[in-house]
């Protein structure tokens, strides 16, 4: 690591106490002075007290009671109030990190968070803000106060025989030399140590969250294997960091022990020649010792910064990853559609035929046309995860305002990638996406999500209580508004039957509630919601046949006026459906009712006839 490098990422870590730096300084340096001031004025109390102790000089021990009065009164006060000064503004900038790293991890785009671990990000929210918060108040006092001492104790060592304030100087130099040379190589460990660290917290956030698989299926010895060596892989690096310290600070005492030998040699013989007095030798010798005691602290400080240096480093990265766009993402590159999103996509939509996209043609039972507005379009959208590996490819969707428009088809088919660029949570590579009627590069990202309900397969809830999970549909919603909710997706029930009902914890997930009550939960907080459009992705998949009935009354008044696009796993589920679309391959196959897919013989009826060979009892139901 460079000077440059260095002083920069110092400035780094100012730049986050800047609110707070004006008096964190003041009162870390007032801190810091004040216990600088005790080594050197202790110098002065031996340099009397050897004097009166060789030549008898009352004058000399008054003196030394006086000043250690005076310094013990003086600290006293000083002390406590700087060091309650500068440590409050560590606390307040430690908070505004934590928060700021917290909204910064929120509005992170979906793409960039699914891609990190969450643990890692864990990591960097506890073990990184820790080290840094060390900086602060460890770290950067030290250098401080032993720089403090050092130059205050050379200054009084010039001023007593300027040939041992030289020797200091040479002291300095060599220290640096070792100091300078160990602070790469603990810059190195650190960064490696806080990497792993961040290993061991995904590792240990894995087993927590799959506790119930572990036990079932007996892989305490694997996956506690897998932890051991996480925490193998820390001890291991917090070994060899150790190391570098207890090298750096052997050679700081070989150094320190020849200064401090030399000193007392030279010293000795200048006062047994009547060329110096006893007490200044005493003086030079504790000063020496204090500079001594510098090199050594300062080096450990030194060392030690770079593990919060490297922290700091990790937390910058989250900090200067690029926020989600507040519009709807455009496209990740150019493509013949390029140009189509956005506001020439506008201009666009505005020269084309009035039935090509805003409206679409549907048959009624009278064989009468009838013009119906569209809710969403997919125009030509071709979108990959990996760039050589397209998951859809030119795919053209319409969903109907007002109807119901099911997706089926394999697993990997592109049903759920669908759902993501339909949320904005990643940007299609291709083509032109529209919402009622406006391209999506138009219109800002929370315009769309308020538009839209979404339920997934398995409903997230926050530990927190019943009410709470509901009213995060509409946080302002009133306790009747909420109880209203609960009762239309048919939840209400088994709230009342828990022991403290709608104010009930849920636990974390919601572990204290099954699959059904947590999926209805889920419909109760979209109900709450009330956006026209709902978005269902396979939410009653995992569910056994009573619960899904009951979820399925509560979709059923969640559908109603709205317009619907549903991911179904279980045909059965959405025969009803005023459109169905097979997805196989990331293309549209088929599209149609349920009857005139099942006339087709095609991809939907193959896939009808397989699952309910497989379950025959859904044919009854």
């Amino acid at each position: 690591m460079t000077f440059k490098q260095g002083f920069y990422e110092f400035k780094q870590l100012l730049s986050l106490m800047k609110p707070y730096r004006k008096w964190y300084f003041i009162g870390l340096v007032g801190n810091s002075l004040t216990n600088a001031s005790i080594t050197i004025l202790l110098s002065f109390v031996v340099h009397y007290l050897l004097n009166f102790a060789v030549d008898g000089e009352v004058q000399g021990l008054y003196q030394a009671i006086y000043l250690v009065s005076g310094t013990f009164l003086a600290l006293s006060l000083i002390s406590p109030l700087c060091s309650y000064m500068y440590k409050r503004c560590v606390r307040l900038a430690i908070a505004n990190v934590r928060v700021r790293l917290f909204g910064h991890i929120v509005n992170l785009s979906y793409e960039k968070v699914e891609k990190r671990h969450s643990g890692d990000l864990v990591s960097r929210m506890t073990n990184d803000v820790k080290t840094l918060e060390q900086a602060y108040t460890v770290h950067i006092r030290s250098i401080i106060l032993e720089v403090s001492l050092f130059f205050g104790s050379l200054v009084i060592m010039l001023a007593l025989d300027w040939r041992f304030g030289v020797m200091a100087v040479l002291l300095g130099l060599a220290s640096a030399w070792v100091n300078s040379h160990f602070a790469k190589k603990m810059r190195q460990t650190s960064e490696e140590l806080q990497g792993r660290m961040s290993g061991f917290t995904e590792r240990l956030s894995d087993l927590l969250s799959g506790l119930q698989t572990v036990k079932l299926f007996g892989l305490r010895t694997k996956v506690g294997g897998l932890c051991n060596d996480a925490s193998e892989d820390i001890n291991r690096i917090s070994i060899q960091q150790g190391r570098h310290m207890g090298l750096q600070d052997m050679y700081n005492f070989v150094i320190e022990f020849i200064t401090l030998g030399g000193v007392l040699v030279a010293g000795l013989i200048l006062v047994s020649q009547k060329q110096m007095e006893l007490g200044v030798l005493g003086q030079i010798v504790q000063l020496q010792g204090g500079i001594s005691a510098v090199f050594l602290q300062l080096g450990a400080a030194v060392s030690l910064l770079q593990n919060s240096l490297a922290g700091l480093a990790r937390i910058r990265e989250i900090l200067d990853e690029s926020k989600e766009e507040e519009h709807f993402p455009a496209l990740k590159q150019k493509g013949p559609q390029a140009g189509l999103i956005g506001p020439e996509a506008a201009a666009l939509s505005a020269r084309e035929p009035k039935g090509s996209h805003s409206d679409v043609e549907t048959v009624s039972s009278g064989h009468a046309i009838e013009q119906v507005s569209a809710a969403l379009e997919l125009h030509d959208i071709t979108f990959g995860y990996q760039p050589d590996r397209p998951t859809l490819q030119r795919l053209n969707l319409i969903v109907p305002e007002g109807q119901v428009t099911a997706l089926v088809g394999p697993s990997g088919g592109g049903k759920s990638t669908v759902m993501k660029l339909l949320l904005g949570f990643y940007p299609p590579d291709e083509g032109v996406l529209r919402v009622r009627g406006r391209s999506a590069g138009e219109l800002r990202l929370d315009e769309v999500r308020d538009l839209m309900a979404y339920v997934p397969q398995e409903a997230t809830l926050f530990h927190g209580t019943v009410a709470d999970n509901i009213r995060f549909g509409s946080p302002d919603a009133t306790d009747e508004e909420v109880e209203a909710a609960a009762k239309t997706a048919y939840a209400s029930d088994f709230i009342a039957e828990l022991p403290e009902g709608y104010d009930t914890i849920v636990g974390e997930r919601g572990a204290n509630l099954s699959g059904g009550q947590r999926q209805r939960l889920a419909i109760a907080r979209a109900l709450l919601k009330n956006a026209p459009i709902l978005l269902l992705d396979e939410a009653t998949s995992a569910l056994d046949s009573e619960s899904e009935y009951e979820v399925q009354q509560g979709l059923n008044e969640l559908m109603k006026d709205r317009t619907t696009l549903v991911i179904a796993h279980r045909l059965s589920t959405i025969e009803r459906a005023d459109t169905i679309c097979v997805l196989a391959d990331g293309e549209l196959k088929e599209q149609g009712t349920h009857d005139q897919l099942l006339a087709k013989d095609g991809h939907y009826a193959k896939l009808y006839e397989l699952q309910f060979r497989k379950h025959p009892e859904e044919q009854t139901a």
